[in-house]
């Protein structure tokens, strides 16, 4: 469909799911925030985002344009790529006090022998 045939329900759509895809671009910290100018990282926010975003596709799979609903899905999917691709970079975060916990206890019970 183009634009001619969007009702105004479909172009407030399409502008809520670009601000909530701008949003948890920002809160994922891909973007930097235009009031703060920094790019910071809130993956809780973002998942509140792109879990509002998976609702309205859901909500929306009736009465609506198909060129909408492959945007809607397509923002989804690359929301969803980028907020893994975040939570797989926070992980190793993780591991390096992990494996210094073992190297302590490897060598505290290396002194104990």
């Amino acid at each position: 469909m183009s634009n001619l045939e969007m009702t105004k329900h479909d172009h407030v759509l399409a502008g809520l799911m670009f601000s909530l895809q701008a949003a948890a671009m920002q809160q994922m910290g891909k973007i930097q925030d235009p009031v703060t100018g920094e790019a910071t990282l809130n993956l809780e926010q973002a998942k509140a985002s792109i879990d509002v975003l998976e609702m309205l596709k859901a909500k929306c799979r009736t009465d609506t344009p198909e060129d909408l609903l492959r945007a809607l899905d397509g923002a989804v999917m690359d929301l969803q790529m980028n907020y893994m691709d975040e939570i797989k970079k926070a992980e190793p975060e993780a591991e390096p006090e992990a494996e210094a916990s073992a190297e302590a206890s490897a060598e505290k019970s290396g002194d104990e022998g």
